[in-house]
């Protein structure tokens, strides 16, 4: 595995498959959307000219000039390339059937040259069924037309369009004569039926084009258990067709956005410069719903893109920050099946002692972690989860509701018990970096305590419900007590002194979890003034344009810009104007405009698809990193939720 920066993703909640800007299918995701990623290398060709008197040109090559889209209303991705010498049009069209677990990739090819073209399409696949290098088998089905790998319970094949020629090979050396990969370059493949160990397969369709006329080709990759449910799919989906899959995902997608979606006005005025915040929230709503396990409920942080944490720690993983706030916000929007379905997920994956753990496969399994130590806990995400199952019980019937409570219970009391002098006892920051006491995990702890003593009062538990809400407010109070009159400092050190590192992080006291009240003028002063330092501090200038930085001396991915903070900061913006709405129009308007600015900045620097990352990268080969991004695409949903109920405030 290696670090790749995928364009784009299509899945349904069973198979997630994310693409490169050229076609290339990065990653396979199968059976849950975070393990495993079945594919290394699955690559599209050209060859132009007859068989061994011309040259084999990848889709990734600089030849071809390239754009990549998403249909509107859906999460089918369409790539097109064009190549000059000789002029060809390749349409790349990928989306994952709502009840299959496969992908399905429509190839057109179009000679728009005034010449008769001859050649080949050919298609190479690297697989490493179940992350797994070795220990494979593959072969050619001749009876059914497709290639078969497997390896123990993943078996996936390739069909669809009956290839017209093939070769399975060995990827242990790609440009040796075993390789499937260095039989293409002759354009023509030498029919080798199977191969086993660390194996390798292509397959071709030739190509016989008079001017103007074009090539369809349909590639069905399905992945099943074992190889009868394998060949049924196939066999289903080669019956049903290309057409009626295609139909099917697209009135799926717009089936779901009907259901829950909010009609958008403008949300800016009639002519004004801005994104297309329309079309930005849809997609936003659309990625989200890819990083859905369905399954589970489990929320997925992105598709991993750095399977070997070569970069990072990683990141298709389920963080419970992430899933919460995508969960909060999917909520908002119209869907609140979301929230229930991970307090549930929350309340079979509880840790014995109350607490949640950084992160976990989407099956409830923890996953690779360094913030599980006892004196390094991620406390933050222990109370975003607790927040989750307040929010899950208000609309519980009695059964369910008493199973949530004693999740709630036993969440909260060991945020309590670390929790009895104003400030949480010394943890791992949001960032996952440092150790101390922290302004974003005290208001964490100080919101879920709040609406865990709520939920306690209502089932009779006065006593409990009141020391948890008085514990709520002593932590408030002590977030109050460093505010330096400019702004949240991070919080304080191991060492008890105060860690005056202006951070983003602090945003957290204004959303998700308010504990500054925006309409008391004192609260609405502290939170206007952190953000100008904010911005003072943190932003960063790009092609014209401002974004911010997490904090001061952030080094991660040598010091890129926060696409999560920079709209973090647009949200607290449009709280602020909100805020302002009825008082001071002027100072509305100024804090509306700014967020429209982060908004811009953010949108402008999406991959080519539109998919929001969680970092802008300010070195040339990481523009974008981890999308689509599941906190970036709620913030995203939140702020068009806020620039909606300011229009309906505004004077």
């Amino acid at each position: 595995m290696y670090v790749y920066l995928p364009t784009a993703a299509v899945g349904n909640g069973r198979t997630l498959v994310t693409l490169g800007g050229a076609g290339e299918i990065m990653s396979f995701f199968y059976p849950r959307l975070d393990f495993a990623q079945n594919v290394r290398e699955g690559l599209p060709a050209l060859y132009v000219g007859d068989p061994g008197h011309g040259r084999l040109v990848w889709t990734f090559a600089q030849a071809f000039t390239r754009s990549q889209q998403y249909l509107d209303h859906s999460n089918l991705a369409q790539t097109t390339l064009r190549l000059a010498e000789p002029p060809l049009e390749v349409v790349l069209e990928d989306f994952c059937p709502p009840r299959n677990t496969a992908l399905v990739r429509a190839v057109t090819v179009t000679n728009t040259g005034p010449d008769h073209f001859r050649g080949a399409f050919l298609h190479y696949f690297d697989l490493r069924l179940g992350e797994v290098a070795g220990k494979q088998a593959v072969r050619w089905d001749a009876q059914e037309g497709y290639v078969l790998q497997y390896f123990r319970d993943i078996v996936l094949a390739v069909g669809g369009t009956r290839p017209e020629m093939w070769r399975c090979g060995r990827s242990l050396d790609p440009s040796g004569p075993q390789s499937a990969k260095q039989d293409m370059l002759d354009g023509h493949l030498n029919g080798q039926p199977e191969d086993i160990g660390q194996v390798d397969f292509a397959i071709g369709y030739r190509l016989d084009l008079p001017p103007g006329v074009s090539r369809e080709i349909h590639l069905f990759l399905g992945a099943e258990v074992n190889h009868y449910r394998t060949s049924r799919q196939m066999r289903e989906m080669v019956k049903t067709g290309y057409e009626a899959l295609r139909t099917a995902a697209q009135e799926d997608d717009e089936r779901w956005l009907r259901r829950g979606r909010l009609q958008l006005a403008t949300a800016r005025e009639v002519g004004e410069p801005g994104p297309d915040l329309e079309t930005a929230y849809e997609r936003a709503l659309l990625s989200l719903r890819l990083l859905v396990d369905e399954a589970s409920g489990a929320v997925i942080a992105a598709p991993e893109f750095d399977g070997t944490y070569d970069r990072s720690g990683g990141y298709g993983y389920c963080w419970p920050r992430d899933a919460s706030v995508a969960a909060a916000s999917l909520r908002e929007a119209g869907y609140p099946d979301y929230e229930q379905r991970l307090a549930d997920w929350y309340v079979e994956n509880q840790l014995p002692g109350g607490h949640w753990g950084q992160r976990y496969w989407t099956d409830g399994m923890l996953a690779a972690s360094w913030a599980l130590r006892e004196d390094f806990l991620q406390l933050d995400q222990c109370a975003a989860a607790l927040l989750t199952l307040c929010a899950a019980a208000k609309d519980s019937g009695p059964q369910r509701a008493e199973v949530l409570w004693e999740a709630i219970e036993s969440g909260a009391k060991p945020l309590a018990e670390r929790a009895q002098e104003g400030w949480h006892y010394q943890a791992c920051d949001l960032w996952e970096t440092y150790c101390g006491r922290f302004v974003y995990t005290n208001a964490a702890i100080a919101t879920a305590l709040r609406a865990a003593g709520k939920v306690a009062r209502q089932r009779g538990q006065e006593q409990l419900g009141e020391q948890w809400l008085r514990l709520s407010r002593r932590m408030q109070e002590a977030l109050l007590e460093i505010y330096t009159g400019e702004y949240f400092p991070r919080g304080l050190r191991m060492d008890g002194h105060v860690d005056g590192s202006v951070d983003t992080a602090t945003l957290g006291a204004v959303a998700p979890f308010p504990l500054l009240d925006l309409s008391d003028p004192a609260d609405r002063e502290r939170a206007e003034r952190n953000l100008e330092t904010i911005r003072a501090r943190l932003s960063q200038e790009v092609d014209g344009k401002v974004g911010l930085r997490r904090y001061e001396g952030d080094g991660y991915l040598n010091g890129a810009i926060g696409c999560v903070n920079t709209l973090w900061a647009a949200l607290v913006a449009l709280k602020l104007a909100r805020a302002w709405a009825r008082e001071d129009a002027g100072r509305a308007e100024g804090h509306r405009r700014q967020a429209l600015a982060d908004l811009d900045f953010c949108l402008s620097h999406a991959t080519p698809t539109g998919l929001l990352p969680e970092l802008i990268g300010l070195e040339p080969g990481t523009p974008y990193w981890a999308a689509p991004h599941a906190w970036a695409s709620a913030l995203l949903v939140d702020c068009v939720h806020e620039l909606e109920c300011l229009r309906g405030e505004r004077p």
